[in-house]
């Protein structure tokens, strides 16, 4: 079985939906590489006029910064639900439990991506 799942790349509008499968132990890692190669080939995820943007010379792909899942609060009580909740390692089966029970509810994976500067 599959879920679907939007994501965005905040503070842009660019976004895509991927499926997730509930049959295998989903890891962070394995997340993460589904997410970076639906980024590196999505029309949905492409910058605008980037075959024009000069060659980044420090030669440093994007990587995934932090994920976080924004909650819908217009369906559940504001009040007590929070607003956001970043996705680690240790809270990401619960997290994506959530996301495949309410599917089409409005929560939303928001992606951070980045330069790493080592």
């Amino acid at each position: 079985m599959t879920f679907p799942l939007l994501f965005t790349l905040p503070p842009s509008s660019h976004h895509e939906i991927i499926c997730l499968s509930t049959s295998s132990q989903t890891s962070l890692k394995s997340l993460n590489k589904q997410i970076t190669s639906t980024i590196a080939s999505s029309p949905n995820c492409a910058e605008f006029m980037a075959k024009h943007k000069k060659a980044d010379e420090s030669g440093a792909p994007e990587t995934i910064q932090e994920l976080r899942v924004h909650w819908d609060t217009k369906t559940r009580d504001g009040r007590i639900w929070p607003e956001y909740t970043v996705v680690t390692e240790e809270n990401l089966a619960a997290v994506l439990a959530v996301l495949e029970k309410n599917t089409g509810r409005g929560d939303v994976l928001e992606v951070k991506v980045g330069k790493n500067s080592d």
